[in-house]
């Protein structure tokens, strides 16, 4: 799969990066909510904000897509 940014584009915040990694590793929106004290609907959100800046469309693409963005400042 051609992903369709560079590194150099993609900035996801502390926050969707660390909502990104606990999906990537398999936690479900309800127990990242849990661990994290979030509402289900701030976990959702954060994962569509990182879908869009990463280029991808769902949980299963941020396992590849996580290792070439940096955070922002």
């Amino acid at each position: 799969m051609a992903l369709s940014w560079t590194v150099d584009q993609v900035r996801l915040t502390r926050r969707e990066r660390e909502i990104a990694k606990l999906a990537a590793s398999g936690a479900t929106n309800a127990q990242i909510a849990a661990e994290l004290s979030l509402s289900q609907r701030t976990v959702e959100s954060h994962l569509y904000a990182s879908y869009a800046k990463l280029g991808i469309s769902d949980r299963s693409q941020l396992a590849e897509a996580l290792p070439y963005q940096r955070l922002a400042n």
